[in-house]
């Protein structure tokens, strides 16, 4: 895949903004690509919203964009899904802000590489593996292929830049993989979810989820991040797509 990160963001520098971007890259070809067999080109560019016209050059088949806030009417949400729309229709996208991140209470950092690592995975958020119910193991429910849910705020540093942790094939009970159910070897079940993380499934043509212990308490302000993204949270877009 062909993964474009654009800087849309007024306070990160070129220079800061590139580094992060190698080191995002490394993890994708040295710790992710091994685990997940997702071989990926990952490079940066430079965005300027004012300029609705200006398409970004190159080969995209996914991108995302970094901005600093969410509701900002320049670089915010709506002003760069309407970007997307306009030039990039049809190729999956995520987007980061410093003020959501920061609202999530981790490095703006490991937010977008969460954000890649779920793309490279599920580019289009639509799949889903079969496995136990949380409140009746006897029944199977369909559990969202988003692989840095369950991990959220557990991070590793990368030539200094803080990345997130992800989970495994042998998370989801898939083979081919490695033994652990995620990166860092945390302590996490299959299908299980970490103190700050939280795991979405499908049941009864509805959607549910299950937060972490400390993540439970943070319940309102998360709320409230997630209104922020609106359409912009894979997770919106997932629902939308299986329920529409």
């Amino acid at each position: 895949m062909r993964l474009t990160i654009v800087n849309i963001s007024t306070a990160i520098s070129t220079v800061d903004f590139n580094a992060v971007v190698a080191a995002i890259r490394r993890q994708v070809t040295e710790d992710f690509q091994p685990e997940w067999n997702t071989p990926a080109t990952i490079r940066a560019a430079k965005l300027d919203l004012t300029q609705k016209k200006v398409v970004i050059k190159g080969v995209h088949q996914a991108i995302v964009y970094v901005g600093d806030s969410a509701t900002d009417p320049t670089r915010g949400i709506d002003s760069a899904y309407g970007y997307h729309s306009t030039n990039h229709d049809k190729i999956p996208y995520g987007f980061v802000y410093l003020d959501i991140s920061e609202k999530y209470h981790e490095p703006w950092t490991s937010t977008l590489s969460h954000e890649v690592l779920e793309l490279l995975a599920d580019p289009s958020a639509v799949l889903s593996v079969a496995g136990p119910d949380p409140h009746n193991a006897k029944r199977t429910v369909r559990y969202d292929l988003e692989i840095c849910d369950p991990t959220q705020s557990d991070t590793y540093l990368i030539d200094g830049v803080h990345v997130s942790n992800f989970v495994t094939r042998a998370y989801f009970g898939m083979v081919g993989g490695s033994s652990s159910t995620n990166f860092l070897k945390l302590s996490l079940k299959p299908f299980g979810v970490r103190p700050n993380g939280y795991v979405q499934y499908e049941a009864s043509h509805k959607t549910h989820e299950i937060d972490g212990a400390k993540l439970a308490k943070m319940a309102t302000e998360r709320r409230a991040a997630r209104a922020l993204m609106k359409h912009g949270r894979r997770n919106s877009r997932r629902a939308e797509r299986r329920y529409s």
